[in-house]
């Protein structure tokens, strides 16, 4: 079986976390609650600096943190493909319907765990 020349050479998970991270990453810089709080209350400060760099940050870090449980999921969903799905991810660059979700599932059990 021949590979296309338009997949790169590396692993089904790097592949895996190829498809998915623009739409991961669209989800880790939605505000919740909490990042509209500290959004709003940096905003309201215009005498300093200080709480809209902390806000600023505290929103930073959750996203890193969002981002890393993330992509440890989409780790542990590509050990779930078929042999079918491998080859069709090598093929297209697409992934399975369910892998998506799967990922969410996983992600929020490894946030659990954080």
């Amino acid at each position: 079986m021949t590979t296309p020349k338009h997949v790169p050479k590396v692993s089904d998970e790097r592949l895996c976390w190829l498809a998915v991270r623009d739409q991961l990453n669209k989800k880790a810089n939605k505000l919740g609650p909490l990042g509209w709080l500290t959004a709003l209350a940096g905003a309201g400060n215009r005498g300093g600096q200080r709480a809209s760099g902390l806000g600023g940050d505290m929103r930073r870090e959750g996203r890193a943190d969002t981002m890393d449980d993330y992509a440890f999921a989409v780790d542990d969903a590509a050990g779930k493909l078929s042999a079918e799905e491998r080859a069709h991810l090598r093929a297209t660059g697409e992934l399975p319907e369910w892998f998506l979700g799967e990922v969410e599932r996983l992600a929020a059990v490894i946030k659990k765990q954080r």
